[in-house]
């Protein structure tokens, strides 16, 4: 299995050096959306970016240190989008908070349509990547506030378990329903289906 270096030579301490290095994440997040992986290189991240390749060096090893940062910050934008929502979600029935819950994951994540396409179709590493290996027990987390907000109202036999496939039929099925959409159904369709299958699994 090849080996490969996620980690910044060097973090950023002062005002101007933090404004360079996110200059640097910002360029590549940009590039990325626009040329996919193969298409961008550490010398377009430092053009774009507007500084020398040698002052890109000095923070980041390689390009795949810059990708596991634009990672990082995708992760970190989504799932603090996703907190806000948890608290309009919990005060919901179970029916409605499932459909809130889905449609929220969709619209946040369709926002980020294009970076999805280039760490699900192009980026060779990409479940190796610190920060998607935090998404998982972080949906789980909120999954389980959910379920325990609901009480009586949900039952499940083995929540472990059930909460677990929920989890990864909801992020899987919406994924998908974003990077590969099907040209014959409706996103709202498949999205209101979803959200009833979960609904039934809980009553």
């Amino acid at each position: 299995m090849q080996a490969y270096d996620f980690e910044p030579k060097k973090w950023p301490r002062q005002a101007r050096s933090r404004a360079t290095f996110e200059a640097l994440v910002e360029a590549c997040t940009q590039l990325l959306a626009e040329r996919g992986y193969q298409g961008v290189t550490t010398n377009h991240v430092a053009e774009r970016a507007g500084v020398a390749i040698a002052s890109l060096y000095e923070y980041f090893p390689n390009k795949d240190a810059l990708v596991a940062q634009v990672a990082e910050q995708l992760v970190q934008r989504v799932m603090r989008q996703l907190s806000a929502e948890v608290p309009r979600v919990l005060r919901q029935k179970p029916g409605q908070a499932a459909a809130s819950w889905i449609a929220a994951i969709y619209r946040i994540l369709r926002r980020e349509r294009a970076l999805l396409m280039v760490f699900h179709y192009q980026v060779p590493y990409t479940n190796r990547l610190p920060a998607v290996q935090r998404i998982r027990p972080r949906l789980t987390q909120f999954t389980s506030a959910m379920y325990r907000q609901a009480g009586e109202q949900v039952h499940l036999d083995s929540p472990g378990t059930s909460l677990y496939l929920l989890m990864l039929l909801v992020s899987t099925t919406i994924v998908e329903l974003i990077v590969n959409p099907p040209s014959d159904m409706d996103p709202a369709d498949v999205l209101a289906d979803l959200a009833q299958r979960v609904t039934d699994w809980v009553r």
